[in-house]
């Protein structure tokens, strides 16, 4: 039995006003997979996620997730869509006045009708599965910074979407805070059966969590190379890629790249 795409992009050329950032960007994600979106500073990771969850319209081509064609201006339809979809931004994107759990349950309340209980309950669990069973009553500040992008976390999964982004989940952490959140994001794939797409640099998490990878050149504007990246590492045709892939010449490719 073949396993459906949960995200395609077609012929995707990105921008802003008349600046292309990335052009003929064409990528599918497998249900279940851990899908990585990789490149060296500057080159449109970012410009790609912001796209590819409705940010920003593409200057042309498509988008489909989970078997809808990505539509923000059809407000209604894209709303209900994005209610399968779970994002987590770089800081954890925390509102700093509310407290974890009230975070944590701003999606139920805005997008479902279950009473105060309820969300209560599906909040000390949701917390309780990243760990942060006791740190309900915090405010985000008291929080380290791997703590508040678990909680962001929590908040991404707290409606059991289908397919969940990360935005460069280990920014700013230190390696053992980084490690354990690559197991946490493998666990949600396991426990919630999610398809993951994480946009990273970071090597250790590309082989820890990937299954398959597209890398960005910024030379290019454009995906230069995809698949397993122990793959591409080895025995990819393009040096770059080889090179971004490989630690021992990783400041090399930066080097290159400027």
């Amino acid at each position: 039995m073949t396993t459906p795409d949960v995200l395609t992009a077609q012929h995707l050329f990105l921008g802003y006003d008349d600046r292309t950032v990335l052009r003929d960007i064409n990528l599918s994600v497998k249900q279940g997979e851990i899908f990585g979106i990789l490149g060296n500073s500057g080159c449109g990771k970012s410009t790609l996620l912001k796209h590819l969850i409705g940010l920003f319209p593409p200057q042309s081509g498509t988008i489909s997730l989970l078997g809808e064609t990505l539509d923000p201006a059809d407000a209604a339809s894209y709303t209900k869509l994005m209610t399968k979809v779970g994002i987590t931004y770089q800081g954890g994107a925390l509102f700093g006045s509310m407290t974890v759990a009230e975070n944590v349950a701003l999606p139920l309340e805005l997008h479902t009708d279950k009473s105060r209980e309820e969300i209560a309950s599906i909040v000390r669990e949701k917390l309780s599965l990243v760990d942060l069973a006791d740190f309900g009553d915090y405010l985000p500040g008291e929080l380290s910074g791997g703590m508040r992008k678990r909680a962001g976390l929590a908040r991404a999964i707290v409606l059991d979407p289908q397919l969940l982004f990360f935005d460069e989940p280990s920014a700013g952490l230190d390696p053992l805070a980084a490690a354990g959140l690559d197991k946490l994001i493998l666990t949600m794939r396991e426990l919630l059966g999610v398809t993951v797409i994480v946009v990273t640099h970071e090597l250790d998490s590309i082989f820890a969590i990937t299954d398959r990878v597209a890398v960005i050149d910024k030379n290019q504007k454009t995906i230069v190379a995809e698949g397993n990246p122990r793959d591409l590492r080895d025995h990819c045709d393009n040096l770059f890629v080889r090179r971004f892939l490989n630690r021992d010449g990783l400041k090399r490719s930066f080097q290159i790249d400027g």
